[in-house]
């Protein structure tokens, strides 16, 4: 009878602790957009901006912050935005744009917003691009 009890108590700290353990593997893998793989995971990619799934104003800048030696296109909801609009920080490596009057794209939809990059080293040329998108949602 006592062994029993002891039994009990040792399988229900286990099931204790399995299911601390389980909570915070869940925290930890847990997809955060600091955590994005997609970025974290890609040499090329310093940061997007905005980040995946974040909300924004209609006149946010949007954008991507590359490794030094990548050039980039960028594309908003479908609109290629032209290389004239688009402010290049040589220093940072940081290709953005602001939704303004006179401007291929004067806001962003007051809804989901969809970026899409295609970055590729200077070196190798753009046939040798990859293409990197994300969505976020502005008001």
């Amino acid at each position: 009878m006592l062994e029993s009890v002891v039994l009990r108590r040792v399988l229900l700290g286990l099931a204790a602790l399995m299911g601390a353990v389980a909570i915070l593997l869940a925290l930890l893998l847990a997809d955060t957009d600091d955590n994005d793989v997609t970025v974290t995971g890609n040499a090329a990619i310093d940061e997007l901006i905005p980040p995946r799934s974040a909300e924004v104003l209609s006149q946010e800048t949007v954008g991507i912050d590359l490794a030094p030696g990548y050039d980039a296109r960028l594309t908003i909801n479908g609109v290629v935005i032209p290389p004239e609009q688009i402010r290049h920080q040589p220093n940072l490596n940081l290709f953005t744009f602001r939704p303004d009057r006179d401007k291929v794209i004067e806001r962003l939809r007051a809804e989901q917003n969809c970026a899409q990059v295609t970055y590729w080293r200077q070196e190798l040329g753009f046939d040798d691009a990859d293409t990197i998108s994300w969505c976020f949602t502005a008001s």
